[in-house]
């Protein structure tokens, strides 16, 4: 059906066109309309309630509403802009950079991973080069996108038809069902270590009918009934990022007091503080700080990087 779907995306060019209208509807209704509604009438501000393991992986949720599902990919990243700073105050965004795929290097050793990191490379450059077959230096942004597609759908088991949708709907990317299986198949020839880690949860987990896994904190999950191969392969990769995530605010708490810096936001791999504009220096050295510390507490043999950002906004 997808490879129907693409067929008639080329023959005709409208159906995207009525693809991209569903989509800006859809952000339109859940957020443009939505969010306004919960605005406070007294504070003016939208607060949301947060779960601390409100997610089966451990990471926080977020409901009425659900900010974390603010978009901030290349179609709608201006949503983020809609939210704004206090007078006085700059919002500063804490992300771990790449954090899924260093937390996949650790677990699975893969050799050509665990060297680009240490090397600083770009995974995603890289992973596009592998995959497509042109040096680093040809790698185009929509090579990087499509690379990104394929780095976060395949390590968790995606089959080519479900990365062919994954990449459409997360990355707007475009990729006939030939492409995927060719990308899906030279990604695992590329990361070998990652399909060892795959064969090996398969053979001494899933195929036992284990119901458990844990994180590399030891943080332990539990079924009922037999999981899918793809949730014995998330849970600990998202769960190490959920545990690291914690321990850092956890951290961040007891030295938050001393900058007036408030947290108003989580999301996933993201810390976002408020804080008055004359303490952004150091409350930006101390969020990095934590985060940086509490990383590497997890990951012994890959370098834990912290993408910073202040703004007036979330963008």
């Amino acid at each position: 059906m997808l490879l129907s779907l693409f067929k008639c995306l080329t023959a005709y060019p409208i159906i995207q066109l009525l693809l991209n209208y569903r989509k800006l509807a859809s952000l339109y209704s859940n957020f443009a309309e939505a969010l306004p509604k919960h605005i406070h009438p007294i504070t003016g501000r939208i607060h949301p309630s947060y779960r601390q393991c409100g997610a089966r992986s451990g990471r926080f949720s977020c409901k009425q509403p659900n900010l974390q599902n603010v978009p901030r990919n290349c179609t709608a990243k201006g949503m983020r802009n809609c939210f704004i700073a206090a007078p006085g105050y700059q919002i500063i965004k804490a992300d771990y950079s790449q954090i899924e795929l260093r937390i996949v290097a650790e677990i699975s050793g893969d050799t050509r991973m665990l060297d680009a990191y240490t090397k600083g490379e770009d995974l995603h450059t890289l992973t596009a080069s592998l995959i497509t077959g042109k040096s680093l230096e040809k790698v185009t942004s929509e090579d990087r996108r499509i690379a990104k597609s394929v780095n976060f759908g395949l390590i968790y088991g995606m089959g080519a038809t479900k990365l062919q949708a994954y990449a459409e709907e997360k990355y707007d990317v475009l990729l006939t069902l030939e492409e995927a299986k060719e990308f899906r198949k030279r990604f695992f020839q590329a990361y070998s270590g990652v399909k060892r880690w795959h064969d090996r949860i398969r053979r001494t987990v899933y195929a036992k009918d284990i119901k458990q896994i844990r994180t590399i904190g030891g943080r332990r999950r539990r079924w009922a009934k037999k999981p899918r191969l793809s949730e014995l392969l998330n849970h600990p990769v998202q769960g190490t990022s959920a545990d690291m995530l914690k321990v850092a605010i956890a951290r961040l708490f007891e030295l938050l007091p001393k900058t007036g810096a408030k947290l108003i936001g989580v999301v996933h791999d993201e810390i976002l503080l408020e804080c008055p504009q004359i303490m952004l220096k150091r409350t930006s050295r101390i969020l990095k700080k934590v985060m940086m510390e509490a990383g590497e507490l997890y990951l012994q043999q890959v370098p834990v990087e912290v993408e910073l950002t202040i703004s007036s906004s979330w963008s």
